[in-house]
């Protein structure tokens, strides 16, 4: 690769383009919605093929269920070489789980594509968030794996947030709830339980708190987050919810070029979905964008995907 070859902006050149938008699971839809409803209107490409690849490596086991870091690290690893069937040109991680597990995959050090994930723009949302007084707090919320890596707490050190201004709260397990009923009672239960669990380690004398919502599925209940978190602790409560982050990042990096841009959507997964599932996540993005809600009712799945 020439030394100041920059494959962001060799993309941006492209006018025929393979965008994969990648998640363990269906919170990530969400991303993929936005995309589909907004770029077209920024008229950049003349043709657009968005492809939500669901990297669930097991039927009844995901990445936080994997027997070891190195185990969640070599199955996403084959995830991501199995995505070079679609021959993408740009490829977002819309997953903070397999955001973290990135950096230490083979196809890290040699990807020829560019590849973006979501615990930057995270990162950055609650350090503006937060860096400004020292009266405020902040919750990390996060799939098991996420929290564990410590990765958003470190960055945000590296920023100059004092390491007692952050609580870590793992939701194990509240993803899976959410695919199968964002406004179950089941998921209502657990995010109570999560956030008393949260309250409970950050400082009373705090005047502020925000929660960030560091995994993609989150947002489907991000009302929920922010009452429960008022409700418990009386203080102001805010959620940040890096998602939109990260879409308006990407989108503000296409410019009008004239063109009338012609869109297709596909999903594709190794794992079935059950009837529900679908319907549940649909109901939520469909507002944004239907198009996308009809992929994921018509997804295709391809058992030996990776």
């Amino acid at each position: 690769m020439p030394e100041h070859f920059n494959p962001i902006n060799a993309f941006l050149e492209k006018e025929d383009v393979t965008v994969l938008v990648v998640d363990s699971g269906l919170g990530g839809m969400a991303i993929c919605a936005d995309i589909a409803r907004n770029l077209p209107q920024k008229r950049h490409f003349k043709t657009v093929s968005l492809i939500y690849f669901n990297a669930w490596p097991e039927q009844y086991r995901g990445y936080n269920r994997l027997g070891s870091r190195k185990e969640q690290i070599e199955t996403f690893d084959r995830a991501l070489y199995g995505m070079q069937q679609f021959k993408p040109d740009f490829i977002m991680l819309a997953c903070n789980t397999l955001s973290v597990l990135y950096p230490a995959t083979d196809f890290h050090q040699y990807a020829m594509v560019p590849v973006v994930d979501i615990v930057d723009f995270g990162v950055n949302m609650m350090a503006k968030a937060v860096q400004k007084r020292d009266d405020q707090q902040l919750i990390i919320l996060g799939t098991v794996t996420t929290i564990d890596s410590g990765v958003h707490r470190d960055r945000l050190m590296q920023k100059g947030i004092a390491a007692d201004r952050i609580v870590q709260q793992p939701c194990d397990q509240l993803a899976t709830a959410i695919e199968n009923g964002p406004d179950s009672s089941l998921v209502a239960d657990m995010v109570h339980k999560f956030m008393y669990a949260a309250t409970l380690k950050i400082n009373p004398s705090t005047e502020k708190v925000y929660a960030a919502l560091c995994c993609t599925h989150f947002g489907y209940c991000q009302d929920q987050f922010q009452k429960k978190l008022s409700q418990l602790t009386g203080k102001t409560a805010i959620v940040l919810n890096p998602n939109h982050h990260m879409t308006n990042h990407f989108l503000f990096a296409c410019e009008d070029r004239g063109f009338d841009t012609h869109q297709h959507i596909k999903v594709v997964s190794k794992i079935k979905w059950g009837s529900s599932k679908i319907r549940a996540i649909s109901q939520q993005i469909a507002p944004v964008s239907s198009q996308t809600a009809q992929a994921l009712c018509a997804y295709a799945y391809i058992p030996g995907l990776f």
